[in-house]
Order: structure tokens, then C-alpha cells, then sequence
């Protein structure tokens, strides 16, 4: 398929029969692989030189402030300029700054400021490169299998990161900057596999043009106006803030928490592979579990799963437990994103994209960094169990409120059926 994929094709294929869409999927998957790689590294680098917690999850902070920095000017640009060419300089230049990461391990002993500030630079350029990436799959993927490719990606991610965990824990055995080597091929396959889609990716000529913008800032308040008034995407911008705050800390509180029972680098790296699991199964199932529970039930079951999930995990006390409790929040998190993210998508004109879509996923963003730098802050001060049950208990609010509120109506319409927002 390489025209526009929009939600007038009469004809779709298997998106694995998708070309262009293929193209697109194999850079991510070799890019989530090598970020999956040093994600888990980094901490390992930082926790078994300093024995510092805090210190790694400052690391990880930084990154996620520097991509909230320019995640909306992403959108806004992704509205105005070629996409294609933002996916693949933004790649070139990820894989520099993970190369001047290698360069600063190896010249000395863990150097925090200075990995503070790579960290930073690579979150900025990675804010960016996500403002473009959902308008170039809405052109990529057909509306009515915006769910199955939601679901699709979050399995790529979760094999991604099933791999490097172990990956993660064998490199750094054999020399801890080997690692990040491994993630600076993995940008440059990324950029590669971008310059060969052939589907024009937009935004188009006659939007550009016709429109005539006063500026990235009036384009940027635009996404906030519209996300603002619309029940469905007001209401999720905060469930998916309070949402990823807690789970994109559960992989740090895990490896706390196997620091704690004594395990090894090994041990904690294929522990991280077995909690993943969770998410590959969950992949190649949450297509039909969608459409066999209803969208909303997906949504309202996969929620109470988070809750009762690191509810378990608060109370194990070795790796297998651990694994399969924290396991099944990761399974619950692959239908309950893809709800999201496919009405999300199918709401949104392609013309608007960028910019909408950009907002949302800086909500998604915007409290991650807190979570990070809270859980460090818990584990070392209260322990890492204790960490786990305060960040269950964050999610029991709008786990409740999922079942009061009119804002989710929309998830009772059938995707393919949703009318696209019309700006006012």
C-alpha cells in the first residue's frame, strides 16, 4: 500500500502486507530495541557505581523533561513541515548524542551531570520526532485498524523491551558502554528504514499553504483549544497523565525492588523479560478481547487490572512473583492504551494532527518525570514495596470515575463510526 491510508480506502490489507507501514515498524522495533537496551543499562550503570537510586531516576527525568521542552513544538512543526524528514533527522541525531553517551562512559567513572545533560538533548530530539510520528501512521494505516495497530506497536514495544532486558544485562556484563553502542546502530537502522516509505507523509501542500499560520505558538494554543472542549480527550489527557506517571516508574521500582532480594544484573535483567511477556501475549490478543468486550470495558477492566496488580506487587518477596504480578499490569496496559490510543486518532482530522496529537501525548508525558523522580525518592526513603502501594493508590481515583462519568460515551461507538472533530 503505498497511497494515503485514510478512512475512505475501500480496500485494506494486513498491515503486515503494508509496506510502507512495515518500513515504518522495523526502524521502531530496532530503535525501542536499542532504547530498551540502555534504558535498563543506564539504571544498572548509575545504581552499581553510586549506589544511588535517586541519582538514576534523575537521569531518567531529564529525558522526560527534555521531550516535554518540545513535544508540542514537534506537533506544530509535524503540521508544517515534512514528517518524513523529521523522523529521519531526528534519528540521525538521537544516534549522536547515545554516541557522545558512549564517549563519556568510557573516559571516566560514571559521570551524572554529564549524562544529565546528554539525557536532556536526547529527550528534546525525541519530543520532537514524536510530534510526527501518529500523523505519519495516520496516513500509514487505515482508520478502521487504528486499534490493531495500536495494539500491534504495543507489542512491538513490549518484545522490544522483552529482548533487551536480557540483551541489557549480558552487554553490560561484557563492558558496561557496550550497551549504548548497541542503541546508537539502532537510531541509525531507525533512519534508514524512514527515507524508504514512499507514502507521502504530509502535512499537505494546500493545508500548509492555505491555511497560513501566524506562528507555531497560535498552532500550538489551536491543540490545546480542541483538546480542551472535547469530553473524550479532556477527560483521557488526565487519566493518561496519572496513568503513565505511575507505569512508566514501574520498571525502576521493579529493578529496586530485585536490588532489594539481592539479585544480580542477570537476574534483574531477565526478570524485566518476564514482566514484559505480559505485554507481548497481550498483543496478540487484544485486538479480539476489544472486540469481544467492548471498547469501554476494555477500558474499565484494564484500569481495575492496574490497581490490583501493583497491589500484588507490593507484597512479593522473590523475582518469580514479582514477574508475573507485574506482569499482568503490563498485559492490561496493552487494550487499555489501544482504546485510547485508536479514538484518539480516529477523532482527530489528519490536517489537525500534529498539533492535537501532540498535545495528548504531551499530557501523556507531562507527569512521568515526577513519577520517576517520586519513586526514587520513595524507595530510598520508604522502601520499594511501600513505593508500589502509594503509586496503586494514585490510580484508584479515575479508576473509580471511569464509572460515573459522561466523557467516555464515545468508546460505545464502534471505531470506524466515530465523527472526526470539527474545529470551531
Amino acid at each position: 500500500m503505498t497511497g494515503v491510508a485514510d478512512c475512505r480506502s475501500p480496500v485494506e490489507v494486513s498491515l503486515w502486507r503494508n509496506r510502507d507501514y512495515m518500513y515504518w515498524w522495523s526502524g521502531t522495533l530496532a530503535s525501542t530495541l536499542g532504547s530498551s537496551v540502555s534504558a535498563v543499562a543506564l539504571p544498572l550503570l548509575i545504581m552499581f557505581d553510586t549506589g544511588s537510586v535517586f541519582a538514576a531516576a534523575v537521569v531518567g527525568t531529564a529525558e522526560r523533561l527534555g521531550a516535554l521542552l518540545t513535544q508540542l513544538a514537534g506537533g506544530a512543526l509535524a503540521d508544517r513541515c515534512s514528517r518524513k524528514a523529521i523522523l529521519v533527522v531526528g534519528a540521525i541525531l538521537q544516534a549522536g548524542l547515545m554516541a557522545g553517551i558512549v564517549w563519556l562512559i568510557t573516559r571516566s567513572s560514571v559521570n551524572v551531570p554529564g549524562l544529565v545533560a546528554l539525557a536532556g538533548a536526547l529527550g528534546m530530539v525525541g519530543g520532537v520526532v514524536t510530534g510526527a510520528v501518529m500523523p505519519v501512521l495516520r496516513r500509514l494505516v487505515p482508520r478502521s485498524q487504528l486499534a490493531a495497530r495500536a495494539a500491534q506497536e504495543q507489542g512491538l514495544n513490549q518484545v522490544a523491551q522483552l529482548a533487551g532486558g536480557p540483551l541489557a544485562g549480558i552487554l553490560f556484563g561484557l563492558a558496561r558502554w557496550l550497551p549504548f553502542v548497541a542503541d546508537v546502530a539502532s537510531y541509525l537502522v531507525a533512519a534508514i528504514a524512514n527515507m524508504l516509505i514512499r507514502t507521502p507523509l504530509g502535512p499537505d501542500r494546500s493545508h500548509v499553504t492555505a491555511e497560513k499560520k501566524p506562528g507555531i505558538v497560535s498552532d500550538i494554543r489551536e491543540g490545546a483549544r480542541i483538546v480542551a472542549r472535547h469530553p473524550f480527550l479532556r477527560y483521557t489527557t488526565g487519566w493518561v497523565a496519572v496513568t503513565n506517571l505511575v507505569g512508566n516508574s514501574v520498571m525502576l521500582l521493579a529493578i529496586a525492588l530485585l536490588k532489594e532480594q539481592h539479585a544480580g544484573p542477570q537476574v534483574i535483567g531477565l526478570t524485566n523479560a518476564a514482566i514484559l511477556s505480559g505485554g507481548v501475549s497481550a498483543s496478540l490478543i487484544a485486538s479480539q478481547l476489544i472486540r469481544a468486550l467492548s471498547a469501554r470495558r476494555t477500558f474499565l477492566l484494564g484500569n481495575w487490572t492496574y490497581v490490583m496488580a501493583l497491589g500484588c506487587v507490593a507484597l512479593t518477596e522473590k523475582p518469580w512473583q514479582l514477574a508475573i504480578a507485574a506482569g499482568l499490569f503490563v498485559f492490561a496496559a496493552v487494550p487499555t492504551a489501544s482504546v485510547w490510543e485508536a479514538y484518539t486518532a480516529s477523532l482527530v482530522p489528519d490536517a489537525l494532527f500534529g498539533r492535537v496529537g501532540a498535545t495528548t501525548m504531551f499530557a501523556a508525558q507531562s507527569l512521568t518525570w515526577a513519577g520517576t523522580l517520586l519513586a526514587g525518592a520513595l524507595a530510598e526513603s520508604l522502601g520499594a514495596s511501600v513505593a508500589v502501594a502509594c503509586f496503586a493508590l494514585f490510580l484508584l481515583p479515575y479508576t473509580l470515575a471511569n464509572h460515573v462519568t459522561n466523557n467516555l460515551d464515545v468508546l460505545r461507538t464502534p471505531i470506524d463510526q466515530v465523527p472526526e472533530i470539527v474545529p470551531q
